[in-house]
């Protein structure tokens, strides 16, 4: 059952919770840890970025799920096609939403949708000995 749901899901859903239940997006700027590097610079580790590094995490495991090509795998990219209308329209209409971390979730909320299709494809290709053009 939850195979058919992109695990980009959770990354929306939980940018949503936090900037709704926060009153706003300062929470992607705000400072989580500073690390010193050998060079004796600085690294600030902001919210934002701890989204989106969890949402990455969350982007590599959606595309080794998709090569599949069941019923399961297909109602996963018409979700995650859905998904990524949802972030356009939340990135420019909903306000909070207009920020760099959450455009970069809907670019991979776009490259889910279009590597899984493309996987799937192949995949599909493969199982069934299609052949064609100048790769087969």
């Amino acid at each position: 059952m939850f195979k058919i749901f992109p695990l980009l899901t959770i990354s929306y859903l939980i940018y949503a919770a936090i900037s709704f239940s926060s009153g706003g997006s300062s929470w992607v700027d705000g400072e989580i840890a500073t690390v010193t590097m050998i060079s004796g610079d600085d690294w600030l580790i902001r919210g934002g970025d701890i989204f989106l590094m969890a949402s990455l995490a969350l982007l590599f495991w959606e595309v080794l799920r998709a090569n599949n090509t069941g019923t399961e795998s297909i109602l996963n990219h018409a979700f995650s096609a859905v998904l990524f209308i949802a972030c356009a329209l939340s990135f420019v209409i909903v306000p909070n939403f207009s920020t760099t971390p959450f455009f970069l979730l809907t670019l991979m909320t776009g490259l889910d949708f279009m590597a899984g299709f493309m996987i799937t494809t192949f995949a599909a290709r493969r199982d069934f000995g299609v052949s064609g053009g100048i790769t087969g």
